[in-house]
């Protein structure tokens, strides 16, 4: 099947698209900012929480708050995958009994 000049340019602007969704979710990844706003920014924008991540209680639920966060004593990290599938970590500073758990300075 031949493609027409107008098909690569769809399949170019969908590539843009695409990176640039990633670019938005980028920018929305600020530190101090609730880490439960920004999951469900990224959720709406189509990425994946890597669920099976975190560790889980003998119940089956999350040990932490959300099931794709892994903690350590102070700081824990979310596993995602954006829209073209690409494994994407952000780092989280953990809320302890009441406190949110907010967005760290990512690296």
């Amino acid at each position: 099947m031949k493609t027409t000049r107008f098909d690569r340019l769809g399949l170019i602007g969908g590539l843009f698209l695409l990176v640039g969704m990633d670019c938005v979710a980028a920018q929305s990844i600020t530190p101090g900012r609730s880490y439960r706003e920004l999951r469900g920014e990224l959720l709406q924008q189509g990425w994946k929480p890597e669920v099976g991540y975190g560790l889980k209680i003998a119940s089956g639920a999350p040990l932490y708050r959300f099931p794709e966060v892994l903690c350590g004593p102070q700081l824990c990290r979310g596993k995602w995958h954006d829209r073209a599938g690409k494994e994407q970590a952000i780092m989280i500073i953990r809320g302890y009994n009441d406190e949110e758990y907010r967005v760290a300075p990512q690296q």
